[in-house]
């Protein structure tokens, strides 16, 4: 019998097809106002929400970029500050958010892995000086990483979530937003 060396199988995940152009996606009309909301998310789910608002934090950690995100950051260094919370509207989660965070963006901006309660989107408006870049859309299936992060406690999955992203820059560094709405939101 001879043996064979050990050939170690590199998992890949195949990468999120995020798009400006959100026509040929084809949202209905309810799906697209939230997807170009042009103001803070964190703002339309508190005013959409008929009873109490929540920001609730999933996780935060230190990970490893995807080559996908790392190219949406414009960084060689995979090493991140990874940030999920669940915005929610009497205690049901609406909207999912994901903050990346390049080291060097954290090692520059340590706030940003002390935002505990607070939304990031508020305290970006707050600096003056953050810019987004332009809104890019995906409509996420459950093979998607973000989906199944995104929907890891819905009572009934979804056949698909929308999803939008957005990365800010802060003098010369960055990092990303990812939203993922819920049918929480939607409904």
């Amino acid at each position: 019998m001879t043996s064979r060396p050990f050939e170690a199988v590199l998992h890949v995940e195949p990468a999120i097809r995020w798009t400006r152009a959100l026509a040929p996606l084809h949202p209905d009309p309810a799906v697209e106002g939230w997807l170009t909301e042009p103001g803070l998310v964190t703002e339309r789910v508190r005013r959409h929400c008929g009873g109490e608002f929540g920001l609730r934090v999933v996780d935060e950690r230190h990970d490893v970029l995807s080559a996908a995100d790392a190219a949406a950051l414009g960084v060689t260094d995979l090493s991140a500050f990874v940030r999920e919370i669940e915005l929610t509207c009497d205690d049901t989660a609406c909207v999912f958010a994901q903050t990346l965070v390049p080291a060097a963006t954290l090692a520059a901006e340590p706030w940003l892995a002390l935002l505990g309660r607070d939304a990031i989107g508020s305290r970006l408006a707050s600096l003056g000086g953050a810019v987004r870049d332009p809104l890019e859309f995906a409509r996420l299936t459950p093979s998607d990483a973000l989906f199944a992060r995104a929907a890891r406690d819905l009572p009934v999955v979804p056949p698909a979530l929308w999803a939008r992203r957005a990365r800010y820059r802060l003098a010369t560094h960055c990092l990303v937003v990812q939203e993922v709405f819920l049918p929480g939101a939607l409904s």
